[in-house]
């Protein structure tokens, strides 16, 4: 026997009295079986109801268990008047409801006169979802906007939220920042994004007043025109705060976060730390070192720095000096450039070598439209600056051909030699030349390391491409089509960054001669791919002539 057989009335009990089994089991199954486990008995209806309910119900369904509704004239109106029965009744359920997710705008809104029914038949004191803690809601407009409100309560730890900005609507964005913030005062995750144009004239004032009434902030995203010197000075206060988001993508979250780290923010002199004292992780444009002003409070204590270049770039002489001056703290530093921001824009060493400075730095992202003006030297020096360098990115998806100055597969060595915790690379190269491939006993990339990214950059001869990644990279490693950084991510958790870029593989938004070179890349990648058992017996021999060698040095002592 592999092990006691159980009575099938004992092993039953068993699983019933073991609250985890149930819930792996009832997680499992599908809203239609659900559904039909809440009709067989009260014990499994009320592990189905609660599956049912707990995650992001859909909202009408939950509010039809209240009160019937109609559909009349695009609205939904309730059919019945709502009396202390159905109150007793929705009870039941809605005390299951954890979280609301809205995640396309409503259709077919409830009815205003719906929406007054509710706020004046609901029990005195009650919330209408209790224990709802986390509220989603995209595209929230004038009609929407009162059952938003209405939902939100001082249990709710988590809203997400996003409203129109078109000039037909007359949400006033300023006031509802005001009333959410009065109603869910225990907030400590807010989203708060304008989709459009229009953002209401006193939404920057109500921000400011909205985050100094919500003391236990710790992740603040916001749309970036509502973002002043007002507001700065109110997160800097706020004491649990951890991240800060005016951007619509930033850094990845980081592996882990060192003890150092904690220790610097949890040790540290309260005097010398009384602005931002748990800002770690910031994601913001360009121009607010510019317009705003950034003080160091602000961004001495940053673990990550996210940067989105949307102004004049001659501005980024300005404002990397600052970065490179008070952020030594930075594990992760990305910059990105859109295309259609400054046209035949060029990246130069002069403009980023105050970033050597920052000798923390694990993740370094630049990413530029056009290729660099830089070569191989100045790419080692980045090589040799960081020692903790993980992962690393210049240019990899520019389109257009070398400049004057451009870094070509020779740039790959230095990176290989010195960065033994390197995980990932990618550089806009000249990959036309290709340097011939390293001897069996030359320095090649840690077993650790594990893809190089490339989009289109120049290639005319895959196989010679191919022969030099052979004889520098690990067996295990890749070599792929990037359309995007994988160390960047959208503003929305749920969001995939897939969704927001053109597939690798497309032509889309390419050049005709990126997407000739982009098919060279497949070529290589295929070829690559196709020489595993190769690279593995190169890896053996590797491994030989480095334990004979360490043989002979140990016999010449």
């Amino acid at each position: 026997m592999d092990g006691v057989q159980l009575p099938e009335s004992q092993s039953g009990r068993l699983f019933w009295n073991t609250p985890e089994l149930v819930s792996m089991a009832f997680d499992a199954l599908g809203a239609d079986s659900l559904a039909k486990c809440a009709r067989i008995n009260k014990i499994i209806s009320e592990h189905a109801l609660d599956v049912l309910y707990r995650y992001d119900p859909p909202l009408m369904k939950v509010l039809e268990i209240l009160c019937p509704t109609r559909l009349d004239d695009e609205e939904w109106v309730f059919t019945e008047h709502i009396g202390p029965s159905h109150w007793n009744r929705f009870r039941h359920y809605s005390s299951r409801v954890r979280s609301i997710a809205i995640v396309n705008q409503w259709p077919n809104p409830l009815s205003q006169e719906s929406i007054l029914t509710l706020t004046t038949t609901i029990p005195r004191g009650e919330p209408l979802l209790p224990f709802m803690n986390s509220l989603r809601w995209e595209e929230i407009d004038e009609s929407s906007a009162p059952l938003v409100l209405f939902l939100l309560h001082e249990k709710v730890k988590e809203v997400i939220l996003s409203v129109t900005g078109r000039q037909s609507d007359d949400l006033d964005h300023g006031t509802f920042l005001g009333n959410m913030a009065r109603r869910a005062p225990n907030l400590e995750d807010l989203h708060f994004w304008v989709m459009g144009e229009r953002v209401s004239e006193n939404a920057a004032i109500e921000i400011v007043d909205a985050v100094n009434s919500l003391p236990d902030l710790r992740n603040l995203d916001v749309f970036a025109s509502i973002v002043s010197s007002g507001l700065l000075q109110a997160i800097s206060s706020r004491q649990h705060l951890e991240t800060f988001w005016a951007s619509s993508f930033g850094p990845e979250k980081l592996e882990k976060l060192e003890e150092a780290d904690v220790a610097h923010v949890m040790t540290s002199d309260v005097a010398a730390h009384q602005k931002f004292p748990r800002l770690r992780e910031v994601s913001i444009p360009s121009f607010f070192f510019t317009k705003i002003g950034l003080e160091p409070p602000f961004l001495t204590p940053l673990i990550s720095l996210h940067i989105d270049c949307n102004c004049l770039l001659a501005d980024i002489p300005i404002f990397l000096p600052n970065v490179s001056r008070t952020c030594t703290r930075l594990r992760h530093f990305s910059m990105s450039i859109e295309k259609d921001v400054e046209p035949g824009f060029t990246l130069t060493m002069d403009m980023v070598r105050p970033l050597l400075n920052l000798k923390r730095i694990e993740r370094l992202i630049i990413d530029t439209p056009s290729p660099p003006l830089l070569d191989d030297y100045d790419l080692s020096e980045f090589a040799t600056a960081y020692p903790r360098l993980r992962h690393f990115e210049l240019s990899p998806r520019a389109q257009g051909a070398p400049l004057a100055k451009s870094p070509t597969l020779a740039a790959l060595i230095p990176f290989a030699a010195n960065c033994t915790n390197l995980i990932s690379i990618g550089i806009y190269m000249d990959a036309s030349i290709a340097p011939p491939p390293l001897e069996l006993d030359e320095p090649i990339f840690s077993s650790k390391f594990e893809v190089i990214h490339v989009l289109c950059c120049k290639i005319t001869d895959h196989r010679s491409v191919v022969d030099f990644l052979t004889s520098i990279l690990p067996s295990c490693a890749d070599l792929r089509l990037s359309g995007y950084s994988h160390q960047l991510r959208y503003i929305e958790p749920e969001e995939d960054m897939a969704d927001f870029f053109p597939d690798a593989t497309s032509d889309d938004e390419l050049l005709p001669e990126s997407i000739v070179f982009r098919k060279e890349w497949e070529e290589a990648i295929s070829l690559l791919d196709s020489l595993k058992w190769t690279r593995a017996a190169l890896a053996k021999q590797r491994a030989e002539i480095q334990r004979l060698t360490r043989k002979l040095s140990s016999v010449g002592e």
